[in-house]
């Protein structure tokens, strides 16, 4: 009696087919509601009288500012930065309540609450996908559910290497030396790109006394 392995749930045509379409639609979000802001704070603008050379600036700087924020901060959390950025966090939560007043300020002044939450919708948007959409693609772009994949990541959870060990350690002195503490799973994790698995044994033999010949 012959035992069948279990079918994966989507082929490899199926999963590159998913991972481009996830990937096209929020950039198309991101396109669609960065343009949504664009018209309403540029028409603000005019109103209030800002000259129209400078009006359509505004926007494009206040979004970018929320876009680039948020994607360097998930960029730093990937890569195991600990640090609280409290200048980095202050100057998002700037830029996202102004994005937030700008496309709202025009329809709350003028009573027109439904059409205030109305444009505030993509604001939203902009701010939600901005946060979520890079560790989601990043996220379906990781996992490729094909043997390749299983292949190449099979060796990273037996024994580690002596030549691993040795750059873990080498890699955690340095870390203790810029940084005057220990090096965690995660900061060992990304500085090796390893699994957490494979981490977590090289970070018990980092901290464990190498053994005498």
């Amino acid at each position: 009696m012959t035992v069948t392995e279990p079918q994966p749930a989507f082929t490899d045509t199926a999963a590159g087919i998913i991972r481009w379409t996830v990937t096209v639609v929020a950039a198309v979000i991101a396109t669609l509601t960065f343009c949504f802001g664009f018209g309403n704070v540029w028409h603000l603008a005019l109103q209030l009288g800002v000259p129209g050379w400078v009006a359509p600036l505004v926007a494009p700087a206040v979004d970018l500012s929320v876009a680039g924020l948020l994607v360097a901060l998930q960029y730093l959390r990937a890569k195991g930065v600990r640090t609280r950025l409290l200048g980095p966090r202050g100057l998002l939560l700037f830029c996202g309540v102004a994005t937030l007043a700008l496309n709202t300020a025009e329809p709350m002044l003028a009573g027109a609450y439904g059409r205030a939450m109305f444009d505030a919708i993509c604001p939203l948007l902009l701010l939600g996908w901005s946060d979520v959409g890079p560790r989601l693609i990043a996220a379906l772009h990781k996992t490729v559910p094909d043997g390749l994949a299983a292949e190449k990541s099979a060796p990273d959870e037996t024994v580690p290497s002596i030549a691993l060990v040795a750059a873990a350690r080498e890699l955690a002195a340095m870390h203790q030396a810029e940084h005057g503490r220990r090096i965690t799973r995660d900061e060992l994790r990304a500085g090796m790109s390893v699994s957490n698995e494979m981490a977590g044994k090289l970070l018990r033999l980092v901290r464990s006394p190498p053994r005498q010949p």
